[in-house]
């Protein structure tokens, strides 16, 4: 069985919520439709179990990237065939978590449209004044990527919230104190929403818990 130390593990909902994807339509992106699988767009790092499918946290990001996409209205035929060509050009199988898509993404994505035949729509977000970094831009600086591979590797979230998958499963933790933001919040209203006796309780800051609790409310559940 495939380790799970410094990888992550998100089931479908749970990534969803992260990256404000709707349920059925990632589910969808992950497993395609049909016995060839065509609707497919990528494939989730982890092996399904009883049909079941969690991503790693590279797939997170991926999802993250692929949701803002269709929220431009980018078709998905375009995004599967610029995926596979930024896959096979920056020699990763995650190419939406690499580093050069914050660095230099008009560039590359205009040299991979050229490449793949183009879509109108794409092109004209591409070179009008929401080019393609500045839909990614918001997002993509949220993430560090690690030097040697240039990869993804943690996701600063939200204010003093952090996913990291070297991190307690790359579950969202309060970057300094390292406590999940889950376990903070739900203490605090379990103790009449006295953020001082929370704090106490886990050791952390009065302001850590009022974080985790303003995470938790503000990433809730997406539509299945």
């Amino acid at each position: 069985m495939k380790s799970l130390v410094g990888l992550g593990a998100y089931g479908i909902p749970e990534a969803c919520r992260f990256a404000r994807v709707n349920v059925r339509t990632a589910n969808r992106w992950m497993a395609g439709g049909g016995q060839d699988r065509r609707d497919r767009l990528f494939k989730p790092d982890l092996p399904p179990v009883d049909g079941r499918y969690a991503l790693s946290f590279l797939d997170l990001v991926d999802l993250l990237v692929v949701g803002r996409f269709r929220e431009e209205g980018v078709s998905l035929q375009t995004i599967r065939r610029v995926y596979g060509r930024l896959r096979d050009s920056l020699d990763t199988p995650h190419p939406f978590s690499h580093r050069r898509l914050l660095t230099d993404g008009r560039t590359i994505f205009m040299e991979t449209v050229d490449l793949v035949g183009g879509d109108a729509h794409l092109q004209e977000v591409l070179s009008g004044q929401r080019a393609m970094p500045e839909i990614l831009k918001p997002y993509l600086k949220q993430i560090e990527y690690a030097p040697e591979t240039e990869t993804a590797v943690r996701w600063n979230i939200a204010t003093g919230v952090v996913i990291d998958p070297a991190r307690s499963f790359g579950k969202p933790v309060i970057a300094a104190e390292g406590t999940t933001t889950f376990v903070l919040a739900r203490s605090y209203f379990a103790n009449g929403e006295d953020a001082d006796l929370v704090a106490d309780l886990f050791d952390v800051s009065p302001e850590a818990v009022r974080q985790a609790v303003a995470f938790e409310g503000e990433f809730t559940p997406c539509a299945a």
